[in-house]
């Protein structure tokens, strides 16, 4: 019985960390069904190997021993998720330490030691451990459910190493509270200021870590809505100029006719000719509008156009939107405005490095249209590879925790029409591929 408890502490110990770096310390680990077995595996061999070690602390080193070969195995950053493993055990520590002195010295009764041979007060014992499992399985649901990915600062660690001593800290008081000779009113405001302190600065933490990203999510969410709300007063104040440009050229046209009347009696047609060209230049007024065969998409990408134009980008068109109608106009603009935006800000990037013999920055658009599909393809230059895992590209901005967003809600977007966003980079040409269910 001892043997085989030690095996399962050791293979919930073991999940659990590789859990917290990946899904807590945004690890990028693939832990399919196959890996899964196979850390599994793992734990075991290296728990059984761990019996026959002469050191003391022999399973804290087959454990440590153990994720570091799993993260060899599974990951293709090996060295930034080895250095992941130290945030997920401070986690880990502050998270369970006090659980388990309240386990160990407040749920079972006096006088039952809490060992491998204690039978089922053994298996009580790994309660906080099987519980924290859980969680992290329902926060990996989420984050694979919301396509959520979770960036740890410097500062973040260094609150887990805070909240790691203060655990420490707060356990010690339980443990000497449970031995101290104290009166019941006593025992149970120690009690109560021990454990709900403990119980706040992890919920104060965990807010921590959850406010700034959600704040950034929704701002980014909403910029999809403003986003729509500026290209329609861009458009209104289009139309605008278009009609006072109307009014102007009726203002004229009895002195444009009274022209043209003279030139013909005077029998100057080539003069007539160039000045019927003329009007018409100035009547069709040269806008940026590309014809895609969605409104809102027409102004979306006569938006996103003009500022290629202004940054020195070409910029090229080609296929037609008709089929978008069934998307509402804030995600057509979700959809379009963030992937332009990318570009663009990849162009600016591209042009800031270029050297000479190397093509000018450029955005290509094609789409191309099925019975079923909507396929749009937006290709921009970049100077170097960009990573690319489980179909999320690596930011190379510093603060990483406040990009990446505009993607996966990109991904939702696309999700909600039975479609799918894609990236992919060969190294010379970054794409976005969006098809849509239409």
């Amino acid at each position: 019985m001892t043997y085989f408890l030690k095996i399962v502490y050791n293979l919930l110990d073991y999940w659990i960390l590789i859990l917290m770096m990946q899904y807590v310390c945004a690890g990028r680990m693939k832990l399919g069904r196959r890996n899964v077995w196979i850390g599994s595996c793992l734990s075991v061999l290296g728990t059984v190997a761990a019996f026959f070690l002469p050191f003391h602390f022999e399973f804290v080193v087959s454990l440590a021993a153990t994720v570091a070969l799993s993260v060899c195995l599974f990951s293709q950053s090996r060295l930034l998720d080895l250095l992941r493993f130290f945030p997920a055990l401070f986690i880990y520590y502050f998270l369970i330490i006090v659980p388990t002195a309240l386990v160990q010295e407040v749920v079972v009764p006096n006088g039952i030691q809490l060992t491998s041979k204690g039978g089922f007060w053994g298996l009580v014992s790994y309660g906080p451990d099987a519980t924290l499992l859980v969680l992290l399985l329902i926060l990996r649901h989420v984050q694979v459910k919301y396509r959520i990915r979770v960036h740890f600062s410097v500062g973040e660690i260094l609150g887990s190493i805070a909240m790691l001593f203060f655990s420490i800290i707060d356990g010690a008081f339980i443990f000497m509270l449970d031995r101290g000779q104290y009166e019941p009113v006593w025992y149970g405001i120690y009690m109560f200021i021990f454990v709900g302190g403990y119980c706040a600065g992890v919920g104060y933490y965990v807010y921590w870590l959850t406010a700034s990203r959600v704040r950034i999510y929704r701002q980014t969410y909403a910029s999809c809505e403003t986003e729509y709300l500026r290209v329609q007063m861009d458009s209104l104040k289009e139309a605008k100029e278009n009609e006072a440009e109307v009014r102007k050229l009726r203002h004229d046209l009895k002195n444009h006719l009274a022209v043209l009347s003279s030139l013909c009696e005077e029998g100057e047609y080539e003069e007539v000719k160039k000045y019927t060209e003329q009007l018409g230049r100035e009547a069709l007024h040269s806008d940026l509008k590309i014809p895609t065969g969605n409104q809102v998409a027409d102004q979306v990408v006569a938006s996103k156009r003009r500022v290629c134009e202004e940054a020195g980008i070409a910029f090229t068109f080609a296929g037609t939107m008709k089929n978008l109608d069934a998307l509402t106009a804030p995600d057509i603009c979700g959809l379009l405005a963030n992937a332009y935006d990318n570009a663009i800000e990849a162009c600016r990037e591209y042009q800031a490095g270029l050297q000479s013999g190397q093509p000018e920055a450029y955005i290509r658009t094609q789409v191309s249209t099925t019975r079923n599909y909507t396929v749009i393809e937006i290709v921009n230059p970049v100077l170097k590879a960009v990573p690319i895992r489980g179909n999320r590209a690596a930011t190379t901005k510093k603060d990483k925790k406040a990009h990446g967003y505009g993607i996966e809600i990109m991904k939702q977007i696309a999700e909600r029409y039975n479609g799918s966003c894609t990236v992919r980079c060969d190294g010379k040409e970054f794409q976005t591929k969006i098809v849509l269910l239409t």
